[in-house]
């Protein structure tokens, strides 16, 4: 079985960054203020970076620990990772639509979209490439996909088919034209029932591998929803995304006080039992014995089609685990 090389990599060049100290950041270290400032890189990437002698202040190369002033003048060299391998794996898919242009598909939980360290195999990369049945036709980091969810997000997916599909559903995603529709079981009742969470988000200065919401160096993100199911200690949530960013529902539930039912990062699982009292504590911990994962399923995606334009609407049933958790808050 061949090794599909992404060939973007081969052509990549270093991208050159120029900042300038605020004073608001004046006092940090190098890695944690570029860490700040480029906000999907974790301040260990800027550490080897400086390390390795890629970022310069005031023209001079810099070390990691350099306190910076007000004014200083940082220039980053963001080199292009190695090339990513992904060796097509018969992995079985499901399959919503198919044409010549495009893929919807509707994942399982606890499937990686695209390979990265420690998951090289059985991504949904793996299945697409294996599916395909030749090298695809793209020139992108992610094989075709215009969006993604998270390992234990379950629900559709758009793949393009080719680097004109993919531009143009990228380029529509970020006008806002292609909808996604999610559902979540949350904690507690949500107040009010219909709402907008407009809250910026950033990686977290004390986790770099999590989110948080961050007003000062986080980016805008918009997340509407509407409470569609009430329970005694629980809600099923219509949520629509405005905004796409990472963990992005889930932060904005979890700071808002409703973290989603499973969720072990952002305080739906052992975090959320420790403030219950004895007699709300059998119920939550059944209801976790169905769920394994966070309880966050993509229902329905809407985009235009790259040849036509045509709105295209696609939707996806809950999975076994979210049905049962759902019958079993019916029960109570």
């Amino acid at each position: 079985m061949h090794k599909w090389r992404n060939p973007k990599f081969r052509r990549s060049k270093v991208t050159q960054l120029k900042l300038i100290v605020p004073d608001d950041l004046a006092g940090e270290r190098l890695d944690i203020f570029c860490s700040r400032k480029v906000s999907d890189r974790t301040r260990s990437y800027f550490t080897k970076l400086a390390a390795a002698g890629h970022i310069s202040v005031d023209g001079k190369i810099a070390k990691p620990s350099l306190k910076m002033k007000p004014g200083m003048k940082v220039e980053i060299e963001i080199v292009p990772p190695p090339p990513l391998e992904a060796t097509p794996e018969d992995i079985p898919l499901k399959i919503v639509y198919e044409d010549d242009r495009i893929l919807i598909i509707d994942k399982p939980p606890d499937m990686v979209v695209h390979p990265a360290a420690g998951n090289y195999e059985g991504t949904l990369v793996n299945a697409v490439l294996f599916h395909l049945g030749q090298t695809p036709n793209l020139d992108s980091t992610r094989l075709g996909l215009v969006h993604r969810l998270d390992k234990d997000t379950s629900g559709l997916l758009v793949v393009a088919k080719d680097e004109r599909a993919l531009a143009y559903l990228q380029t529509r995603l970020k006008e806002r034209a292609i909808s996604r529709h999610y559902k979540a079981l949350v904690w507690g009742n949500i107040e009010p029932q219909t709402g907008k969470i407009d809250l910026p988000i950033g990686r977290s200065e004390r986790d770099r591998k999590i989110m948080t919401v961050n007003p000062r160096h986080g980016r805008s993100a918009v997340t509407h929803y509407q409470m569609i199911e009430r329970f005694k200690q629980a809600d099923l949530l219509h949520l629509k995304l405005e905004t796409g960013r990472t963990h992005q529902i889930r932060v904005h539930l979890s700071h808002y006080g409703h973290p989603i039912i499973g969720d072990p990062t952002y305080g739906g699982r052992s975090k959320y039992l420790r403030r219950l009292t004895k007699n709300e504590l059998p119920f939550a911990t059944g209801l976790l014995g169905i769920l394994e994962r966070q309880a966050l399923h993509a229902f329905r995606l809407e985009l235009p089609h790259p040849d036509n334009e045509r709105l295209m609407i696609f939707e996806s049933e809950l999975p076994d685990d979210f049905a049962q958790a759902l019958e079993y808050l019916r029960e109570k």
